[in-house]
């Protein structure tokens, strides 16, 4: 065995050691606690549910992981209460904060939801609505399964849409066709007169039983179209009920657009298709439904796929054609998307030019048979399939057991509504014909079910998808990050707004699972499920084409957590292969240290990068991404920052230490956007007060949460006139609300922070971060606030306080890190001088950039 082997099975040991370790901690204080009874049920409904996704949770929160504690139990007994997400779909913040009677109660969020608040018809997530879910989804609604559970079991995967971003319960849907004017029919025979006709080898059939409106938008669309092809449009008006719409049938026939066949009694669908295809037995046949509209020259490139050999069925993708449908796969679409449905078959057109994918089966809705098959095979069998629904599907059987293929036109996109002219008896034709299609054909449904697994046309899907995005904005920018929220949100959204008003748009890229090379695609609120799990790599020529039809000028990694590694790797062979450039931002020390944050087993910054120092670090501690050499780590992270462009830090400070690690490589100090500041202090300190000391937003491990922990405790056993006010939460808020020094007013909508802040009177704000911030947006809030700052002598949280020349700050002595009774002296300490320096205001002037000077262009690229 090699020392190489022994090395790595010795950190496997400590790991699981550790593990367990962290295990038996957690779960020994859970079990001494009062409600023990119920923290073992409780336990036992999230993990039975589904909704717990452990490996999200510790990919999603690095503190979790390597305090290797059980992640479910941690959610439970503190996570849930601080906001934590237990999956990519449910939302714990929004939830307590939408709900203020579940925060009142202390109550696990989704304890509440799966107990209570789904039955009460309560949402999970901004953007999901159940009840809509179940409407939009009916087949999940005859399952009977919990929407969410359906979502992120199921849904996620068929691409299925989670909600409509920023509306919460609402679906937008797409307007119902209309039909055109009586003009409009006049003008269309005039100018069809003109219109040169060869020989005619493709009737168009258009079945009609009811539907004004879809009826005649269809023919429209079909009269109006702009192909090269010689067709005849025969619609059968099977004994409509509705005697405007045969009047108007026979008037449009009397124009010489359509030929109409008018059934004496009503024969449905498939009798009518059946009459019609046998009206010309020598010409191909189109079967289209009465609620469809077409556009462009659909015609030619429908026909174009059905020239091949032994092609017997043509389909094109629709918004509700089951697996031809878009965007969503297998389900109706009926939601208006941010393009009208001409445009998008123009998209599908040019993406897919003449491309196509094998299918089990056509669907009728618009159907292309080719008259050799017909004359092979016979027309749709009549008596098993009555009035509708599976005559197509038992054609395409018929057709695949004779050695004809069944084929999706990549290149068509036809509209269809669904259900319109035969509605009355689709549910019970719909179960009869699937009764007799699963007798007929055994292995059909595996058949269908394996195809939707495969998902052979996922890349026509992705490349409208992408092509949309450009739709929207020519020229885009490309941000890669995590999915951990938080600061790095916050900067890429007011990048993308900088950006906006160049005309560029932002796209976002994030792992769609920890430590993949698959990622996640989105562009604002345009609704894009098949760029969710794109291959990043190793093969690029995907991702590669992807994203230069999303208009890609330009790249902006601001992590990799959560990445597989191999990204550093890829990035720049896709930056190159587009030529685009690629920049990069320092949002923490990942570059330097793989634990991130370069905090050490103490649980506090360790004094930066050195050697022998980190391997020994790393060996002991352990990280997310199981390095163990710091050389290698750096000689990896320094190939990739050697390619990019620029490499920005937002601090002096930031920018300083990496260049320790990174001494051949340029780094420039790029502070993040803000917008002004100026405040002044709520609430001075007067003589005989305790002094109330304002902890804001998620106070973890790395933010100083041990820090606040143990300098409560003291201020509690000396009997201190302190109190820590915690607006937000902490990862040890079980602990701390046990201490009457301490407030804990929980999670908080951004709308209402002034609120807050105004109601608690504080009298000074810590940052008891313990690492070098890069940047610190608390900082801005609580300056924005007004309130003087107590900040230890590191990190951009220092340097920008002493460049700012801020009369009001407090520096903690580094003593204070291991040591609470200096932290709690250090404040008490200050009362004087803020009662001193009553109502401090302190302004900052805006930091703002246009795209141009923020990337360092001279001119546009």
């Amino acid at each position: 065995m090699s020392l190489l082997d022994f090395s790595a099975i010795r950190a496997s040991w400590s790991l699981n050691l550790r593990l367990l370790k962290g295990h038996l901690q957690i779960w020994l204080e859970a079990l001494a606690r009062g409600d023990r009874v119920s923290i073992v049920r409780d336990y036992l409904l999230l993990y039975r549910s589904g909704l717990f996704d452990e490996r999200w949770y510790r990919g999603q929160y690095p503190d979790v992981a390597g305090r290797y504690v059980d992640p479910l139990l941690h959610y439970l007994l503190s996570g849930g209460q601080e906001g934590r997400k237990p999956d990519p779909a449910f939302d714990s913040r929004w939830y307590l904060s939408r709900n203020r009677d579940v925060a009142a109660s202390g109550m696990n969020p989704l304890v509440h939801y799966l107990r209570h608040g789904a039955a009460e018809g309560r949402d999970p997530a901004p953007g999901f609505s159940a009840r809509d879910y179940l409407a939009h989804y009916p087949d999940v609604a005859a399952a009977g399964m919990e929407p969410l559970q359906h979502y992120l079991r199921f849904g996620r995967e068929e691409g299925r849409r989670f909600g409509t971003p920023g509306k919460a319960g609402k679906w937008r849907p797409a307007a119902k066709p209309r039909a055109p004017g009586d003009d409009a029919w006049t003008e269309l025979a005039q100018s069809r007169k003109n219109r040169p006709q060869g020989a005619i080898s493709v009737d168009v059939i258009v079945p009609v039983y009811r539907g004004w409106h879809d009826t005649l938008a269809c023919l429209h669309s079909v009269l109006s179209s702009t192909g090269k092809t010689p067709h005849e449009i025969v619609v059968v008006d099977d004994a409509s009920p509705e005697p405007r719409l045969t009047r108007k049938l026979r008037e449009l026939r009397d124009l010489g657009l359509i030929t109409l066949l008018e059934n004496e009694t009503n024969l449905g669908f498939v009798r009518s298709c059946n009459r019609a295809m046998n009206l010309h037995p020598s010409r191909d046949v189109v079967l289209l439904n009465s609620d469809t509209v077409v556009y462009g020259d659909w015609l030619d490139r429908l026909l174009a796929h059905g020239k091949a050999p032994r092609v017997g069925t043509v389909t094109p993708f629709s918004t509700n054609a089951t697996i031809c449908s878009y965007p969503v796969s297998n389900g109706d679409n009926p939601e208006r998307l941010e393009l009208g449905y001409a445009a998008l078959d123009r998209i599908f057109a040019s993406v897919n030019r003449g491309q196509s994918v094998e299918i089990p089966t056509g669907v009728g809705f618009c159907m292309f048979i080719a008259r050799e098959l017909l004359n092979e095979i016979g027309m749709f069998d009549e008596l098993a399939f009555g009035r509708g629904y599976g005559e197509e599907n038992d054609l395409c059987q018929r057709a695949a057991a004779a050695g004809w293929r069944n084929l999706l036109a990549g290149d068509v996109f036809v509209r269809h509504t669904g259900g319109v002219s035969f509605a009355d008896t689709a549910l019970k034709a719909r179960s009869e014909g699937m009764r007799v299609l699963t007798g007929r054909y055994p292995r059909y449904t595996d058949e269908i079910r394996n195809f939707v697994k495969r998902n052979p046309a996922a890349h026509l899907r992705r490349r409208a998808d992408a092509a949309r995005v450009a739709g929207r904005r020519k020229r885009n920018i490309l941000f890669v990050s995590h999915t951990w929220g938080g600061g790095v949100d916050r900067h890429m959204r007011d990048l993308a707004a900088i950006c906006e008003t160049a005309g560029i748009g932002a796209v976002y890229l994030r792992p769609s699972k920890p430590h993949a090379l698959a990622g996640d695609l989105s562009a604002g609120d345009l609704h894009l499920p098949n760029l969710l799990g794109v291959r990043i790599g190793p093969d690029i020529d995907e991702a590669v084409e992807l994203l230069t039809l999303a208009g890609i000028t330009h790249i902006h990694v601001h992590s990799i957590a959560g990445w597989d590694l191999k990204l550093l790797e890829i990035l720049p062979r896709i930056a190159a292969r587009m030529e685009v450039p690629l920049d990069f931002t320092f949002h923490d020390y990942m570059a330097v240290c793989p634990r991130i944050n370069m905090i050490d087993h103490t649980g506090v910054f360790c004094g930066g990068a050195e050697r022998g120092k980190c391997n020994a670090c790393l060996r002991k501690n352990g990280n997310l991404f199981g390095a163990n050499d710091i050389d290698d780590w750096h000689e990896r992270f320094g190939g990739f920052l050697s390619k990019v462009r620029l490499r920005l830090a937002p601090s002096g400070d930031a920018a300083r230490r990496i260049r320790q690690t990174f001494p051949a490589l340029d780094v420039s100090v790029r502070p993040h956007p803000e917008a002004a500041v100026s405040g002044r202090a709520a609430t001075p300190w007067q003589a005989g007060e305790h002094l109330r000391v304002l902890l804001l937003g998620a106070i973890l491990r790395h933010k100083g949460s041990e820090i606040v922990v143990k300098a409560a405790d003291y201020v509690q056993r000396k009997k201190l006139p302190l109190d820590f006010v915690v607006v937000g939460y902490t990862d040890r808020d079980n602990e701390l609300r046990r201490n009457k020094h301490v407030r804990i007013t929980g999670v908080y909508a951004q709308a209402d922070l002034p609120g807050i802040l105004e109601r608690e009177k504080c009298h000074l704000a810590l940052i008891p971060s313990v690492w070098p911030e890069t940047y610190c947006y608390t900082l801005s809030e609580v300056l924005l606030a007004g309130f003087p700052v107590a900040v230890f002598p590191f990190g951009a949280q220092y340097e920008r306080l002493v460049e700012a020349g801020f009369q009001h700050a407090v520096y903690l002595p580094r003593e204070g890190l291991h040591d609470p009774a200096v932290v709690v002296d250090c404040l008490l300490g200050s009362r004087s001088d803020l009662a001193a320096k009553a109502n401090p205001e302190f302004a900052q002037s805006a930091r703002t950039y246009t795209y141009r000077t923020y990337y360092g262009y001279r001119d546009d690229f």
